[in-house]
C-alpha cells in the first residue's frame, strides 16, 4: 500500500511541476502584459482592450529592426541608410502590432525597393560596359589615325574621298578630346 501511495504522490508532484512550468513558460511567450481594472496582471498575444490605460501596459511587442540595405555596405554617418536607420530608431512604437495585411504591404514595399535597386545597378553596369566599349573603339580609331593608315570618307552626296593631313589632325584632336573627357 505504501508503494501505491508514494506512486500517486509522485504523479501528483510531477503534474504540479509540469503545470507550474507550463504557467511560467506561457507568460514568457506572451507579447502583451498589462494590469486590468482590478489590478490583476494579464498575459496575452492580443493587445489589451481600449479601456486599459497606456500606463497600465507593462510590456508590448517591440518593433522590428530596420532592414539593412542589400549592398552589404555599412551605413555611413550622413548617408541615406544612416538617416533612415536614425528615423526608424526615433519613430514611436506602434500602438498595436501590424496586421497580416500591413506586414504583406511592408514586404511588398521592401521587395519593390530591392527590385528597383537591382534594376538601377544593372543599368549602371550596362552603362559602364557601353562606355568601356566606346573608349576602346575611340582608342583604336586614334591609333589608326596616328599610324598613318589611309582613311576614306563618304561625302553627303555618296562619293568617297581620302582624308588629307589637315582633316586627319582635326580628327585626331577631336577623338583625343573625347578620350580625355569620357575615358578616365
Amino acid at each position: 500500500m505504501e508503494n501505491g501511495a508514494s506512486r500517486t504522490l509522485s504523479c501528483v508532484l510531477r503534474i504540479g511541476v509540469l503545470m507550474l512550468l507550463y504557467g511560467i513558460a506561457s507568460t514568457g511567450w506572451a507579447q502583451w502584459v498589462w494590469k486590468d481594472e482590478t489590478g490583476r496582471t494579464v498575459y496575452s498575444d492580443e493587445p489589451p482592450p481600449p479601456n486599459v490605460l497606456p500606463g497600465n501596459i507593462l510590456r508590448q511587442p517591440t518593433t522590428a529592426a530596420p532592414v539593412s540595405d542589400t549592398s552589404g555596405a555599412a551605413a555611413q554617418p550622413g548617408s541615406d541608410t544612416a538617416t533612415a536607420a536614425k528615423a526608424n530608431a526615433l519613430a514611436p512604437a506602434p500602438a498595436h502590432p501590424p496586421s497580416v495585411a500591413e506586414q504583406e504591404q511592408e514586404f511588398r514595399k521592401r521587395q519593390k525597393q530591392r527590385m528597383d535597386a537591382d534594376k538601377k545597378m544593372a543599368e549602371q553596369q550596362t552603362e559602364t560596359a557601353r562606355k568601356s566599349e566606346d573608349c576602346e573603339r575611340a582608342r583604336g580609331y586614334i591609333k589608326s589615325l596616328n599610324d598613318g593608315v589611309r582613311l576614306v570618307r563618304t561625302n553627303s552626296d555618296g562619293t568617297r574621298e581620302l582624308v588629307d593631313d589637315q582633316q586627319r589632325a582635326a580628327e585626331v584632336q577631336r577623338t583625343q578630346s573625347i578620350i580625355d573627357t569620357r575615358c578616365n
